[in-house]
């Protein structure tokens, strides 16, 4: 019954967000098997991988606001996963100012997936010794690691 992936307004604003508490925002996406897959929250809570009922529960009241016909759905699953991040909402990629040899390629937050084809680019141009794709070197000076660490290498 739903066959594109729905977002509430909020999601983008929660995406940007630094807090660190929690935070809701509905995506509802359908299946081609039919199952209907409901999210998405963020919340700091470092490798803590405990379920949170009451998350659940709120996830699913969103849910059924956007679409009243889920509060005669069952739920059959749940899941949580991880959204890495820095401080600046920016991944990063690129070799490591303190070891070169360790190329980063992290801190997608939850866009991991979406922006995985870029972030192999990037890495393979830089293991290459290349520009991406014939981009100036410097479009994507903002995403290495260095903007962590002083010109000596200690951390900001």
């Amino acid at each position: 019954m739903i066959r594109h992936k729905v977002y509430s307004s909020d999601y983008v604003a929660n995406v940007a967000s630094s807090d660190e508490g929690l935070e809701t925002s509905c995506v509802v996406e359908g299946t081609r098997g039919g199952t209907i897959l409901i999210g998405a929250s963020r919340e700091r809570v470092g490798f803590d991988t405990t379920m949170n009922p009451a998350l659940v529960a709120r996830l699913a009241a969103q849910a059924c606001r956007l679409f009243p016909f889920l509060r005669g759905a069952h739920l059959i699953r749940t899941y949580r996963g991880f959204r890495p991040y820095c401080p600046d909402h920016l991944p990063v990629i690129g070799p490591d100012p303190r070891a070169p040899e360790v190329i980063h390629a992290c801190g997608h937050e939850g866009a991991g997936i979406g922006l995985a084809p870029a972030t192999g680019a990037l890495v393979t141009a830089h293991l290459l010794g290349r520009p991406w794709r014939g981009a100036d070197p410097a479009a994507h000076t903002g995403l290495l690691p260095d903007r962590f660490f002083t010109s000596g290498g200690a951390p900001k």
